[in-house]
């Protein structure tokens, strides 16, 4: 079934000129047919879930999700946030303007692209010292209409992350930097979603597991004993995360959280909390090396969760497992969940996605989107693998359009 909704005045959407065309699958057609300008999304969560059996609950968040995707193309009027809940969310990722980025960025947004509530946005932080955009990352953040902010690289001024060549494929510290400078972007009581940047969301948003507060999903490199301890070559040397706090008077609970964070407005307006970030992100790598560590290497995984402890910050742990660091190891993975493909044969000797030949330590100066996707996607092994090359296609449609 396919709706067609003719160009309206003042439309900003990008499509001036044009009639708004939306294809719906059957279970869309379903919650089309039963919007007739009286019934809410409750309401038709509840017709549909006693006429098909299903769990009521779960169809509520999935019919609030395609009302808001019918709202925004302009086919139904008068949808309001209040389905969502909690505040409104602003994802944000931090990179730095090279190639390694500008297709993932791409693969980023385009797996978040119509599955956003009302009010819900994303935010790219270009860390490159404020310096114009390349053309091809400016091609990649006005295809995708995304708000955007300069911030500056640390990579270029902190050569001490042994790990990626200080800074040559990626600075860990521009999480950070990402966090401060969304601060400017959002209200006090906004929540803020700071990803890493090698993420795709796994079909729909699942509005129902995301926190209204400041949270961390587990981690396990900070779950040890001992931070570093984890790469075999340490021989079980590190860090003690909660020493390093006891050190510091602190004796607020630490919680093992890390990677991806929610934190609120209101935080990230906090200068001392990110002042924090950055000192602990050094404090660890610096007492590793006191320590005798072999490999070590700047961890924002931690400095989120030890900043927070020891400014009396309260945080949740979260143990979905939508939100883990991926093993890269799973036949399957619930839909919504923000898949990290972090680990490939070049970093770990695992594939990022169950017996992939595909990897990305191979497109860290060539652009994975400009290659043939063809081989790849009849290579793919899994349905997430196969999906993370829908959007890649998808993505490298929409910038050579």
């Amino acid at each position: 079934m396919v709706l067609v909704a003719p160009y309206r005045q003042g439309d900003d959407s990008g499509n001036e000129g044009r009639n708004q065309a939306l294809t719906l699958n059957p279970s869309g057609r379903a919650i089309w047919e039963l919007c007739d300008g009286t019934r809410s999304a409750t309401d038709i969560a509840a017709l549909l879930a006693d006429r098909h059996g299903v769990d009521r609950d779960l169809l509520e968040s999935q019919v609030g999700q395609a009302l808001a995707e019918l709202s925004r193309q302009g086919f139904v009027e008068g949808i309001s946030e209040a389905h969502v809940n909690g505040p409104a969310m602003t994802f944000v990722v931090g990179i730095e303007d090279k190639t390694y980025f500008h297709w993932q960025t791409a693969i980023f947004l385009e797996s978040l692209r119509g599955r956003l509530p009302p009010g819900w946005k994303t935010l790219v932080v270009v860390c490159n010292n404020h310096q114009p955009l390349s053309d091809e990352l400016a091609l990649v953040l006005d295809r995708y209409d995304t708000d955007f902010t300069f911030a500056t690289n640390h990579a270029d001024t902190h050569l001490i992350d042994v790990g990626n060549n200080g800074g040559e494929t990626h600075a860990a510290l521009n999480k950070v930097e990402a966090l401060s400078a969304a601060a400017a972007k959002v209200g006090n009581s906004d929540m803020i979603c700071l990803l890493d940047t090698d993420i795709f969301l796994y079909g729909d948003l699942n509005l129902d597991i995301l926190p209204a507060g400041c949270a961390m999903p587990r981690n396990w490199h900070i779950e040890e004993g001992v931070f570093f301890a984890t790469a075999d070559e340490n021989k079980g040397k590190g860090v003690d995360l909660r020493k390093l706090l006891d050190a510091l008077g602190c004796k607020q609970e630490f919680q093992p959280g890390g990677v991806n964070i929610f934190v609120t407005g209101e935080v990230v307006r906090n200068k001392k909390f990110i002042a924090d970030c950055f000192r602990f992100a050094h404090a660890i790598f610096l007492l590793g090396r006191a320590a005798g560590v072999e490999v070590t290497w700047i961890a924002d995984m931690p400095c989120f969760a030890l900043a927070m402890t020891a400014n009396g910050i309260s945080y949740d742990l979260l143990e979905n497992k939508e939100f883990l660091v991926s093993d890269c190891t799973e036949k399957s993975i619930p839909f919504g969940t923000l898949y990290h493909y972090y680990s490939d044969p070049a970093d770990s000797g695992q594939a990022a996605f169950l017996g992939s030949k595909w990897h990305k330590q191979a497109y860290h100066t060539e652009n994975f989107l400009r290659s043939d996707l063809t081989l790849y996607t009849e290579q793919a092994k899994t349905d997430h693998e196969r999906y993370f090359f829908q959007l890649s296609k998808a993505a490298q449609d929409r910038l050579d359009a």
